[in-house]
């Protein structure tokens, strides 16, 4: 293990923490909040551990596979603590773990939160709030990747080992590159939408706060009543539009704009094609269900069936319906959306849309070889063949999803008595979507859950985020020998 190069590396990445640090401590310092003094010592703690950790001596050889998951893992963990002071030091949230907690939740894009009263908080907070999800969206590493290809201690790996989905696509020869490539993209749909929603009708600081976190698909609002408390179907639609381009992987946004602005990148993609065969299949089968059984205006169940199911999907948890009043095959369905998730390279959480589709490839061509024994039949994506080892590793990954899903819910359970609630806060939390099902539903939040539950949901927080497997190789011994 390669602990000084990992030591250097991650203390890059406090550093640039503490350098985002300083845009909500400027604006509160304008605005003359009393969160100031809060943000002032986030930065200053921040930056003497970056800068201590900095002089760290570089190793001698280049990071190994096991090097990497370990950097990308005291990565995140370390944002999420140092992330988490102007909410502990500050006073709005007094409890440790409850800082914590909403600081991993916001770098995971999660959008599970223990806030009862979000509209009291200093609008320094809010934006912090916001940030924290923008940077864990498209991947605070993936940005210090710019920084640390300098550090000559590689960088393909880390890329690997934080990017979503079973591959990582490389979109230029240097790693730094495509780091760079995969956040200008991101930017530009964040200005975008900022543009869209203040002429839409919020406030900008509403717009900047909302765009941050629907580009991250975080779902972390200004509002105690999230997008509902806007009372605009057109900023509804409006973020509905966005919350299923987010879902959609960056390379793809990025070949669109940067090549010629050609709709086959999007018309071609076998993955993409299954993503809206999802959404349109979800969207009639609950408009039909509610509209069956409880009735209503057909374009406002449109609408909000239509918000929830992008919101969920796309594993971002911004809510305009409490869906827990829907029927239950409405509900049953959105369950099997927070597992599903948006597509590969996005800024979802979940499964991912290409594991569910290669699988069910996979059960098709099994099924035919068994009718016909001597058929040879192999799965393919965009033309090609996939490999059976590739097919292997996405049937190992969801055993090993559905494996720390189960024992997670055992955990919960401790202090849980609710079924509904300790399987809905799992799912949520190790999914990154905020809002489940019970006492955590999309009303509702995680403030009443003991502080164990609460430790253990963070942990699956940043395993979703990781896709569990970069964090459980950590426990192997293997991973720690030379």
């Amino acid at each position: 293990m390669q602990f000084g190069s990992i030591l250097k590396a991650v203390g890059v990445i406090i550093g640039v923490l503490a350098a985002f640090l300083l845009i909500p401590a400027v604006y509160s310092f304008f605005a003359g909040t009393d969160d100031f003094p809060a943000f002032l010592i986030a930065i200053g703690v921040s930056s003497v551990v970056a800068a201590l950790l900095f002089m760290v001596p570089k190793s001698k050889s280049s990071l190994k596979t096991g090097d990497s998951y370990a950097l990308v893992t005291f990565g995140w963990l370390s944002a999420s603590l140092f992330g988490s002071i102007p909410y502990y030091v500050s006073g709005y949230i007094p409890s440790f773990t409850d800082s914590f907690f909403e600081s991993v939740s916001g770098f995971t894009t999660t959008g599970a939160s223990v806030l009862t009263n979000i509209e009291a908080l200093p609008p320094a907070v809010l934006l912090w709030r916001s940030l924290t999800q923008w940077m864990g969206g498209m991947g605070i590493i993936v940005f210090a990747l710019a920084i640390i290809p300098y550090l000559n201690i590689g960088g393909m790996g880390i890329f690997q080992a934080e990017v979503p989905g079973p591959t990582a696509e490389k979109l230029t020869p240097r790693i730094q590159d495509t780091a760079k490539i995969l956040w200008i993209v991101y930017l530009i749909f964040t200005v975008i939408l900022i543009g869209l929603l203040w002429l839409a009708g919020m406030s900008l600081f509403d717009a900047v706060n909302h765009s941050l976190t629907t580009m991250s698909t975080g779902g972390f609002s200004t509002n105690n009543s999230s997008i509902a408390g806007f009372h605009s179907p057109v900023i509804e639609w409006i973020i509905t539009a966005f919350m299923i381009l987010a879902g959609i992987n960056f390379a793809l946004h990025y070949h669109f704009m940067f090549r010629g602005f050609n709709y086959r990148v999007y018309s071609q993609d076998s993955e993409l094609r299954f993503y809206f065969i999802i959404i349109v299949l979800s969207l009639v089968a609950i408009c039909t269900s509610i509209l069956i059984k409880q009735g209503g205006d057909f374009l406002d169940v449109l609408r909000n069936a239509g918000f929830t199911i992008a919101s969920i999907l796309t594993t971002t948890g911004f809510g305009t319906a409490d869906y827990e009043f829907w029927p239950v095959f409405g509900q049953f369905i959105l369950l099997l959306l927070m597992l599903m998730g948006g597509c590969a390279g996005s800024t979802s959480g979940g499964i991912k849309a290409v594991r569910f589709m290669l699988v069910i490839k996979y059960m098709y061509v099994e099924m035919l070889k068994l009718i016909h024994p001597n058929l040879i039949r192999t799965v393919k994506i965009k033309d090609a063949v996939v490999d059976r080892e590739v097919l292997a590793n996405i049937l190992s990954f969801i055993f090993v999803y559905t494996a720390v899903m189960i024992f997670s819910i055992l955990l919960v359970s401790i202090e849980t008595n609710d079924m509904v609630t300790a399987l809905g806060s799992v799912v949520a939390c190790l999914s990154n979507i905020g809002p489940g099902f019970g006492t955590v539903g999309p009303t509702d939040n995680y403030a009443h859950l003991g502080d164990f539950t609460k430790w253990v949901l963070s942990l699956d927080m940043v395993m979703g985020r990781l896709e569990i497997l970069t964090v459980l190789i950590l426990f192997l011994p293997q991973t720690w020998k030379k």
